[in-house]
């Protein structure tokens, strides 16, 4: 069962302050309390939830509100951006249909609310300071996410040039986010090395560290233990096969 499915469930109850908090406060019909740090939940058993499970509640969350955000930027959202972003949930990242169904409320929900984007960016932002791999991950969705429809409009991609700063990230991180979600749909041209998140000057050394570590970073455990729910676990693949795609090119250049 995944992360909705659970929350949906019964199984896992949380709480959850700001927008993120509201948003899902009003899907679920509950008054969630400030703080994800303070937060707390409490299984069918008793039990805590993690740490991690909170940080997958709320990556889950802020990708459905964003995505609403984004599909809204050029104006309004439309019935094919909607079946488009369902489409997206259900194919590349495999969740269920009562998944589906929550995050569909969310999205609605946060399209309809006057929170701006960035308020939900920051959200995530202080979740998961010290991760810049999630952070980016969810631009890298998110660019997924607005070029469903099969176009990226300029409005659209101001914002999440937007959403990346207020996430804390760099204009490298921005266009390294683009390269693997280029080179993930196979798209040609290009450079490896901002999928690697290195600079062509970089010694073998160092590229082949960079290479490993993002191996490491994109095995399942990590990322679920890390907060990325597991039922992205379709993006993951995806991610991990543009970054072996990306070092197979580097060692190509190089004769490694």
């Amino acid at each position: 069962m995944g992360i909705f499915g659970t929350l949906l469930g019964g199984t896992v109850g949380f709480m959850m302050g700001g927008p993120a908090g509201a948003v899902l406060g009003g899907v679920m019909g509950s008054t969630l309390s400030r703080g994800l740090d303070a937060a707390a939940a409490r299984s069918a058993g008793g039990g805590r939830a993690t740490r991690a499970q909170q940080q997958q509640l709320a990556f889950a969350v802020v990708l459905s509100s964003l995505a609403a955000k984004v599909a809204k930027a050029d104006g309004r959202v439309t019935t094919q951006e909607i079946q488009a972003f369902d489409g997206f949930l259900k194919n590349s990242m495999r969740l269920s249909r009562s998944d589906r169904e929550v995050a569909a409320q969310v999205f609605n929900r946060a399209r309809d609310s006057a929170t701006p984007a960035e308020e939900f960016a920051r959200q995530l932002g202080q979740i998961f300071r010290g991760q810049p791999d999630r952070l980016r991950d969810m631009v890298t969705i998110l660019l997924m996410v607005a070029l469903a429809d099969g176009q990226l409009h300029r409005a659209e991609e101001a914002l999440l040039r937007s959403i990346s700063a207020e996430l804390g990230l760099s204009e490298a991180d921005y266009q390294s986010c683009k390269a693997t979600f280029k080179t993930a749909t196979g798209a040609p041209d290009v450079d490896p090395y901002q999928v690697l998140g290195v600079a062509p000057t970089a010694s073998d050394s160092d590229v082949r560290s960079a290479h490993r570590r993002l191996v490491r970073e994109y095995h399942p455990d990590v990322l679920q233990s890390k907060g990325l729910p597991e039922d992205f676990g379709e993006f993951a693949a995806k991610k991990m096969s543009a970054i072996n795609t990306a070092w197979a090119a580097v060692r190509v250049e190089r004769g490694l």
